[in-house]
């Protein structure tokens, strides 16, 4: 026998197999002859049942499997012949194809350029002339070889033009096979090695581990009913009985062996399947069968992820809605079917009497949204959560006022349903377009209200109102609860920023313990894409979607809300299909008895994505330890007596830098000016020496951070090989020029592309269109390149959402992180670094008492660092306790009332002193001109931010006094303010200067992207006033005081703005904003303001002018100065 069944081990001939394979639907077949199994040549799928053996006229013989046939060849180039289990031929021609695939020279072992003639000799190019009956033979090329060499009958078009892909296929032989030559191997390149290692470090490094089994071929569900639920309910349930029967309905060799063709789909099948099996076809609603309806109310299922019983109410399903008058509508809901109680495993009763239904207003949209669900899951614990609490807000659009994982029995309104306007936080879209800056007055403020249209009033620097009292959590109990109460803040924050889609159908898996389900999207005419890709890249042909891309998923109301992320995707029928899955961490089942128009998405960007994807990735023991907060970190103390190498560094920096060595983690409070780009560098250079791990990681939230540490290590360790990793965005401001241009990424792989490839770099640089071949060929060599500088790197410097890029997917282990400016660091950033692989020591660098990031969410506001320290989980955090930066007269005011006399100095004041200077701290009484509120629009938010005319006159005569009495150059003085009004009318002034601008040079800006959820221009958010630019007018810097730290200036002239009747002083009341201001100046400080106004605003505030006014550094004029 020549064949056998590999799944009952029968075996049989040719003829026989065939029956056998097509009887029983068993799908693997042994060759016994040529042991090997019989598979397709590309992707070595074994299923008998999808393969064919396909004939190129007298060319070619190849055997495929249908999906690999159809990506590899085109209507056009359809094979003359096809053999496979369905004409019954495939194992005929099995020994035909096998002498064709053997083929190779009868003399030599050479597999191309073959001639054979009618009896079945071959021999190649070289070896024909040796032959003296070369007139015989027929070559390949001529495409009558296999007529020839076969013996086949030749038909009309045998000699037809070779097939598009050319020439007939070699080097598939089974390895040792005789009659030819073996081909030893060639031996792997050193190049050829990195690519190999590199891919399969990025695709482990990229991978997301699934809990569900199922993908697009074998997804069995149903459509999302939309009508009625209590149908929706039943028909779920129905055709979860039916579809599985038993533990054994897995095994796919059993069963029901009629119904296994019809069932092999996932519901988006052939016509023909659609009509003779009804129940399968997940595109058509399914009836109910009689002798399965229930006239009860009360319908008993199983939960989807859980396995536990759960009681749906029909009164606490979504109802059909009448229109009223007025075009709005109400029903008689609570939303979807009401969740279990996880712990206590009891069923809701029927004829439930606690209020849950009375109905709920809801607006029907233009999208055809029928019902809004309601009331939030009562199966969620109420353990180790964070809550926001809800201001006096009376737009119809509420928040929930409760962490995803907190008990609730509330029914809240339901969200608005107009489709432009369903954002959280955003009412009806109003008819008034974007507004230009105009002023106000200040007996105009309103804080924390509301204009006549609805739209939000934002002051800068303040949380939006929604939130106005947040109560963070300290510690977890377990690392799910941690991980869906941030990625719940995440959906807070990305609601702020990017639009639902609304247009998508749903199928159900009939498993209800599956956690994957399928979501078609229309491709084509569908604006809504363009809310995930841009138009341009849409016209380029760049799918909407793509793997392992996450998303928010909830209902109308938002009230639920799932995690879900895309497993597989594909596209038929011009629609996207996506199997989408839950992630692991949900603690909601999912609903699969309501239908599609209850529920909409939410798009995720970029960093959103990063660090939901860097959730999936936290495994290691200790740092979830650390996430949680309930186990106090170890802390060992050793004298390594370790050889430093610059005799400049204190004791305190010393000992930092042996705890590093000797712990696994490290938190260290660096003050500011207290050394810590030098701690930093002798940290990486002991490492590199004592432990000689590659790549130590260095990251930060702000570029300006990772630059100074990158500076400092170049200039002094050239010998190293250091890497610099940007965002896309910052690369065109790092040029070959910049001070760090020859070590950063971008540069070091355009240098070594092709030529040819550099020039589609230059045109995607310019935002020029390129051909699908460019962009292919631009990417794999990009990549080769880029795998190949960042596993050679020792060190690599980037921001912590950087860290979760492409780039450093290639690196298997990174033993050693360290993170400066920890407490600008929000901590789901943090998240993206501390899950890369293999990490061994991690590095905390920072000062909670300076400024963390800003965010519209106030849980996303808070650093790790600074948690860790308030949860008492790190009992002793070393601290740099020595500033060099600051004139003492500079610093003695924040080192006593801010660092509570922990803090020294390390400079005297005549190392500090600048000829001509006699005061280095002096106050300017600038009380004569009041402020002005600026007010802009960006979407339905209005924000107001402040400026003082009086002040910008008199801070551009200190500025040239700096300059020509003082001979400071304006490359040393900085400008700082609260406002971002305040800096930009500052700059236009100093723009138009001609003592400070004499060549009227246009004003620069440098534009920092301070991580996630703060970063500047991010449309439509209250945040983004409150950006990281610096404006550069002829070498002098303009900031706000946020986007400042971290810088330094020999000069500082600090703005403060406020002067009001009413004495209020808004953020300026906020002690760490205080600090970074007082802190930036190293030879002189200059503060402008009302002292009367800064006295009665804050407590702070009035011991430093009380402060100043016993140093006698109060001044109403300049002539002192």
């Amino acid at each position: 026998m020549d064949f056998q069944c590999r799944t009952c081990s029968q075996a049989y001939d040719a003829e026989q197999m065939m029956k056998h394979l097509s009887s029983t639907r068993h799908k693997t077949v042994f060759d016994t002859s040529n042991d090997e199994d019989i598979c397709c040549e590309e992707c070595q799928d074994k299923n008998i049942h999808q393969l064919q053996i396909i004939r190129f006229a007298g060319e070619d013989m190849i055997l495929l499997c249908n999906s690999c046939f159809r990506k590899e060849y085109s209507e056009t180039e359809r094979p003359s012949t096809s053999y496979s289990l369905q004409n019954g031929s495939i194992l005929k021609f099995w020994k035909k194809y096998v002498k064709v695939r053997e083929c190779c020279c009868d003399e030599c072992g050479e597999e191309s350029n073959l001639n054979a003639n009618r009896n079945g000799e071959v021999l190649c190019d070289k070896c024909l002339p040796k032959s003296n009956r070369a007139k015989d033979f027929v070559s390949e090329k001529s495409g009558r070889f296999l007529y020839i060499y076969l013996g086949l009958n030749e038909t009309q078009n045998s000699t037809r033009k070779p097939r598009k892909k050319g020439g007939r296929r070699v080097g598939r032989g089974k390895k040792g096979r005789k009659g030819a030559k073996i081909k030893k191997e060639k031996k792997e390149t050193f190049e050829a090695k990195i690519s190999r290692i590199a891919y399969e470090v990025k695709k482990e490094n990229s991978t997301i581990q699934s809990s569900s089994s199922s993908n697009l071929r074998n997804f069995k569900g149903f459509k999302a009913v939309e009508s009625d639920p209590v149908v929706a309910a039943k028909v779920s349930k129905s055709e979860t009985s039916r579809s599985n029967p038993g533990p054994s309905n897995r095994n796919k060799g059993k069963g029901n062996k009629a119904n296994h063709k019809k069932n092999s789909g996932n519901g988006i099948g052939k016509e023909k399947e659609r009509k003779t099996n009804i129940r399968n076809n997940v595109r058509n609603s399914q009836p109910i069968p009689e002798d399965r309806k229930n006239t009860n109310s009360h319908v008993t299922t199983n939960s989807g992820g859980k396995g536990k019983n759960e009681s749906v109410d029909k009164h606490q399903l979504p109802q059909p809605k009448a229109l009223n008058g007025n075009g709005s509508g109400s029903t008689n809901t609570t939303g979807l079917k009401k969740g279990k109680k996880d712990h206590a495993g009891q069923k809701t009763k029927g004829n439930d009497k606690t209020g849950n239904k009375n109905p709920r207003e809801a607006k029907l949209n233009s999208a055809g949204r029928k019902n809004a669900l309601g009331k939030k899951s009562n199966n969620q614990p109420n353990k180790g959560t964070s809550r926001w609490t809800i201001g006096s807000d009376t737009e119809s659009s509420r928040e929930p006022s409760i962490s995803p994982n907190e008990n609730t029995t509330s029914i809240t309104k339901s969200r608005n349903r107009n489709k432009k306007a369903s954002k959280p936080t955003l009412n009806e879209k109003s008819k008034t377009t974007t507004m230009p800056k105009k002023l106000e007055t200040k007996n105009q403020e309103k804080n924390n209200g509301k204009t006549k249209d609805g739209k939000l009033i934002y002051e800068e620097g303040e949380p939006l109102t929604r939130y106005n009292t947040f109560k963070p959590t300290l510690s977890y109990p377990d690392l799910n609860t941690y991980l869906n109460d941030y990625s719940f803040a995440l959906f807070l924050e990305q609601k702020l920023e990017n639009e639902f889609v609304q247009n998508f159908n749903i199928l159900w898996p009939r498993n209800e313990k599956d956690t994957a389900f399928i979501i078609n999207v229309e491709k084509n005419n569908n604006s809504e894409l363009e809310k995930l890709l841009p138009a341009n890249l849409l016209a380029l042909g760049r799918p909407a979607f793509n793997e392992r891309q996450p998303f928010f998923f909830c209902t109308q109301d938002e009230q639920k809300v799932w995690y879900i992320f895309i497993k597989e995707l594909s596209i038929q029928r011009g629609k996207y299909v996506l199997l989408v899955e839950l992630f692991s961490w949900n603690n909601l089942s999912l609903p699969t008895k309501n239908g599609s128009s209850q529920f909409k998405l939410l798009p995720t960007s970029a960093q959103t994505s990063r660090i939901l994807f860097a959730m999936t990735r936290i495994t290691n023991p200790k740092f979830i330890d650390l996430l949680l907060g309930q186990k106090p970190i170890k802390e060992i103390y050793f004298d390594n007596r370790l050889k430093f190498s610059s005799d400049k560094l204190n004791r305190s920096q010393k000992t930092a830098v042996e705890h590093v060595l000797n712990n696994s983690i490290t938190i260290l409070q660096g003050p500011p000016g207290t050394g810590k780009t030098s701690t930093i560098e002798e940290i990486i250079i002991q490492v590199i020496e004592r432990f000689h791990a590659f790549p130590i990681l260095c990251v930060a939230a702000s570029n300006i951070a990772i630059d100074n540490i990158a500076e400092k290590i170049m200039e002094n360790r050239p010998q190293i090989k250091i890497l610099r990793i940007l965002s896309k965005k910052k690369e065109q401001q790092y040029s070959d020029d910049h001070p760090l241009g020859e070590i950063c990424l971008h540069n070091i792989v355009y240098k070594n592309l092709s030529p040819d490839m550099q020039v589609v770099a230059n045109k995607t640089r310019r935002g020029e269109m390129i051909s699908k071949s460019e962009d292919t060929k631009f990417y794999k060599e990009k990549n080769r390149v880029t795998n190949k500088v960042v596993s050679q790197s020792q060190i690599i410097f980037t921001t912590n959402i950087a860290a979760g890029g492409r780039e450093l997917k290639v690196i298997k282990e990174c033993p050693v992180v360290i993170m400066d400016e920890a407490t600008q660091s929000s901590e789901a950033s943090t998240l993206v670094p501390l899950s890369l692989p293999g990490i061994r020591n991690f590095v905390f660098v920072g000062d909670e008492k300076q400024l963390s990031s800003f965010s519209n969410i106030p849980q996303l506001e808070t650093s790790l660092f600074e948690r860790v320290l308030s949860n008492g989980t790190y009992k002793n955090p070393l601290m740099l306790d020595t500033q060099y930066r600051m004139h003492p007269k500079i610093s003695e005011f924040p080192i006593k009332k801010i660092y509570n006399g922990e803090l020294k100095d390390g400079v005297t004041d005549e190392q500090k002193a600048w000829p001509g200077v006699q005061h280095p701290l002096f106050f300017y009484q600038c009380d004569l001109g009041p402020e002005s509120r600026v007010r802009s629009t960006q979407r339905d938010i209005v924000g107001f931010t402040y400026e003082n005319k009086h002040e910008c006159v008199e801070i551009v005569k200190i500025i040239q006094i700096l300059m020509l009495d003082k001979k400071v150059p304006l490359e040393e003085i900085g400008v700082i303010t609260p406002y971002s009004a305040q800096r930009d009318l500052l700059s236009d002034i100093l723009t138009k200067n001609v003592v400070i601008n004499p060549k009227q040079i246009s004003m620069q800006q440098e534009y920092d992207e301070i991580e996630l959820f703060n970063a500047a221009g991010s449309q439509g958010t209250a945040g983004s006033l409150q950006n990281n630019v610096i404006n550069i007018i002829n070498g002098l810097h303009v900031a706000t005081v946020d986007s400042f730290q971290g810088h330094e200036k020999s000069f500082i002239i600090f703005s403060c703005v406020r002067n009001n009747t009413e004495n209020k002083i808004g953020f300026l009341r906020d002690k760490r904003r205080l600090n970074v201001a007082l802190t930036r100046a190293k030879h002189g400080l200059i503060v402008v303001g009302n002292k009367n106004v800064l006295r009665k605003g804050d407590p702070l505030w009035k011991d430093y002018i009380t402060y100043l006014e016993e140093q006698d550094v109060i001044f109403t004029d300049l002539t002192a100065y």
